[in-house]
């Protein structure tokens, strides 16, 4: 029984054994459509493993490292001028016709018609997750004319959706960045199934496993506004604020070798409490300025964003 056994643990690994060798012969005789289909089949198995819950931070941290082997997540890079290190926007703020607030930790710009945050940037960096009790309540924006108060949200159906998010300003930035991110113009109208669910699952990402793989990531996020969907608002008619139907987020980092590649998300305003696939929500940074009305990296030359706007990446990282 035990030499049966050990016999079928035999052939077993050396079917498998034979199949990965087959498998890295085709791979290193196929063009680069084809190499990057079976990359993305490996990853997905690769990924069943490293995105359940159930799976050990440890083992998560292993499995990051060999993702970011894989040409398919790493070698869309492209050449472009070193970024301003103390900006929360490294390239520039994006271009629209609203208030900037600069913030320690991270920088909005804000409408004060819609009482929104239409875009908020911040960088986040290796940290060791410490950081100051969470503040107790949310603080109307002396700086602006409508001063939208809390109150406004409760009993809305909706919670008061951090982008700059606590936790990054927290435990990258510090105290008075954690306190300043709760200040109404970084508040948007979520649904607390997203807020508490897929979106914060993104801003944990990026504050602990993107940081401890790439180093410096620069965020910029903000909500879209149908123009073929009915305006929905909360609050009273003098500060109403506007409910997006979306919501996007542009991620940004360097290579060792001070190329820069981005990740554009488009997160529809629906209850997700998990999704394990985050590739299903990438579109290009093209896409997102269409969508929003904003131009990202404006101090990029026009050949540089073309090579790194015009196409959604072909992985989420």
């Amino acid at each position: 029984m035990i030499r049966k056994f050990f016999k079928a643990c035999f052939f077993a690994c050396l079917f498998v054994l034979t199949a990965g060798v087959a498998l890295l012969a085709v791979y290193a005789l196929s063009g680069k459509s084809q190499r990057v289909g079976i990359e993305n089949v490996v990853l997905d198995g690769v990924d069943l493993v490293r995105e359940s819950p159930t799976t050990p931070a440890s083992v998560v941290g292993t499995l990051d490292k060999v993702a970011d082997t894989f040409p398919v997540v790493v070698d869309d890079a492209v050449a472009a001028p070193s970024p301003d290190p103390v900006d929360s926007s490294p390239y520039g703020d994006p271009v629209g016709p609203w208030l900037h607030l600069v913030n320690p930790g991270y920088e909005v710009g804000y409408d004060e018609v819609e009482h929104v945050p239409r875009w908020a940037a911040y960088k986040v960096m290796p940290n060791k997750g410490v950081h100051a009790a969470r503040p107790s309540g949310f603080r109307s924006d002396t700086r602006t004319y409508s001063k939208v108060r809390s109150e406004v949200y409760t009993h809305s159906g909706y919670d008061r959706g951090h982008m700059a998010p606590n936790y990054a300003m927290a435990v990258c930035h510090g105290e008075a960045a954690q306190y300043a991110s709760f200040l109404m113009t970084n508040i948007t109208p979520q649904l607390h199934g997203l807020n508490a669910g897929l979106w914060k699952d993104i801003e944990l990402r990026i504050a602990q496993r993107y940081t401890e793989r790439y180093g410096e990531v620069w965020v910029v996020n903000g909500p879209i506004f149908s123009r073929t969907l009915d305006a929905r608002y909360i609050g009273p008619a003098d500060t109403r604020v506007r409910v997006p139907d979306a919501f996007w987020m542009v991620l940004m980092t360097r290579t060792p070798e001070g190329r820069i590649r981005s990740v554009a998300f488009l997160i529809p305003h629906r209850e997700i409490w998990r999704d394990l696939d985050l590739s299903r929500y990438l579109v290009s940074v093209d896409e997102i300025e269409r969508l929003s009305g904003l131009d990202l990296f404006p101090l990029l030359s026009n050949e540089i964003q073309g090579a790194l706007e015009a196409s959604p990446a072909p992985r989420a990282w």
